[in-house]
């Protein structure tokens, strides 16, 4: 495993070298620029400034001095926020996103995986139809939209709910129901057609003969091998649930490392776009790995070569 692990780290090395140089290019080649702003800046001071972060170098030098910043994990200094390192601002906001993430993945699993089972062991009756209904609404309404409809019913109209801002439980509550909704729809999916397969191996039906529960046969015997696309899953989840709460971040006004990067993406902020873009690329490809060592517990049988 640590051979398998060691090289899926070196395979993805190019894979970050890639996202990096597109995204600098991307970014240097599109319209605009840090320092465009409505207000007319005097030429000396705009000249000040792109001297000062070394904008006006050519196009490879300042791409030198990316890779090599980049190489020491320095993800250089904030054009937006001129006081502040794009790695602090990382340190700071990564946080909050993530525990919202997490929340809402937790919120994904509590109604994916039981909505899951119970519509397979149901199959073809009223419950199977009925959760499936629900959890089909659940994905056909974007989140920027049951977001505010979660606010204007618990919110204002119930008080049950703060509407926005962040720190307490309570506040959690709306933005991780909002972001995990859909997720949740996917698992249950999932979920219900492994479970349907599952259900019809052999070893179920000897364990059947042998007279065990059906609830000691659902948990002990087939929401193992019913859980292993669901697994699959949740390593890109994971990740898109961090980056997908830019949405949440800016409805429910929650000081995530998505505000800053929709500010730093209207005001041309270079660093701090290519930083978060790197971060959650990284993100990603760890979940990936995470949930690939997680499939030799959750099976036995694979090998890892």
């Amino acid at each position: 495993m640590i051979k398998f692990i060691l090289r899926r780290i070196a395979l993805s090395l190019p894979v970050i070298f890639l996202i990096a140089t597109t995204t600098f290019f991307i970014l240097r080649l599109a319209p605009g620029g840090p320092f465009l702003s409505e207000r007319a800046i005097p030429p000396e001071i705009q000249a000040n400034l792109q001297a000062k972060y070394g904008l006006d170098q050519p196009l490879w030098i300042q791409y030198g001095r990316y890779l090599r910043s980049l190489l020491r994990l320095d993800l250089g200094p904030s054009y937006r926020y001129p006081e502040r390192t794009v790695n602090e601002i990382i340190v700071e906001g990564f946080p909050v996103s993530f525990e919202l993430g997490l929340a809402a993945l937790l919120v994904a699993l509590l109604i994916g995986v039981p909505a899951g089972v119970v519509a397979a062991v149901k199959h073809r009756g009223f419950l199977d139809r009925l959760t499936m209904s629900v959890v089909l609404a659940g994905i056909s309404v974007p989140t920027f939209v049951l977001g505010p409809l979660f606010i204007f019913f618990f919110s204002l109209t119930l008080y049950w709910f703060p509407p926005a801002l962040w720190g307490s439980p309570e506040q959690l509550v709306l933005p991780a129901i909002t972001l995990g909704t859909p997720y949740s729809v996917y698992i249950a999916r999932l979920t219900r057609t492994e479970m349907l397969e599952v259900l019809q191996q052999d070893y179920i039906r000897t364990a059947r003969a042998k007279g065990v529960g059906e609830f000691r046969l659902l948990w002990r015997h087939a929401l193992n091998g019913a859980l292993l696309p669901v697994v699959s899953f949740l390593g890109p989840a994971v990740a898109d649930l961090v980056t997908g709460s830019i949405v949440i971040e800016k409805i429910f006004a929650i000081p995530g490392l998505g505000r800053y990067f929709v500010e730093s993406a209207f005001s041309r902020d270079y660093t701090t776009v290519m930083g978060t873009v790197l971060f959650y690329a990284v993100l990603l490809i760890a979940a990936n790995l995470v949930v690939d060592v997680l499939y030799k517990f959750l099976d036995p049988r694979i090998e890892y070569r």
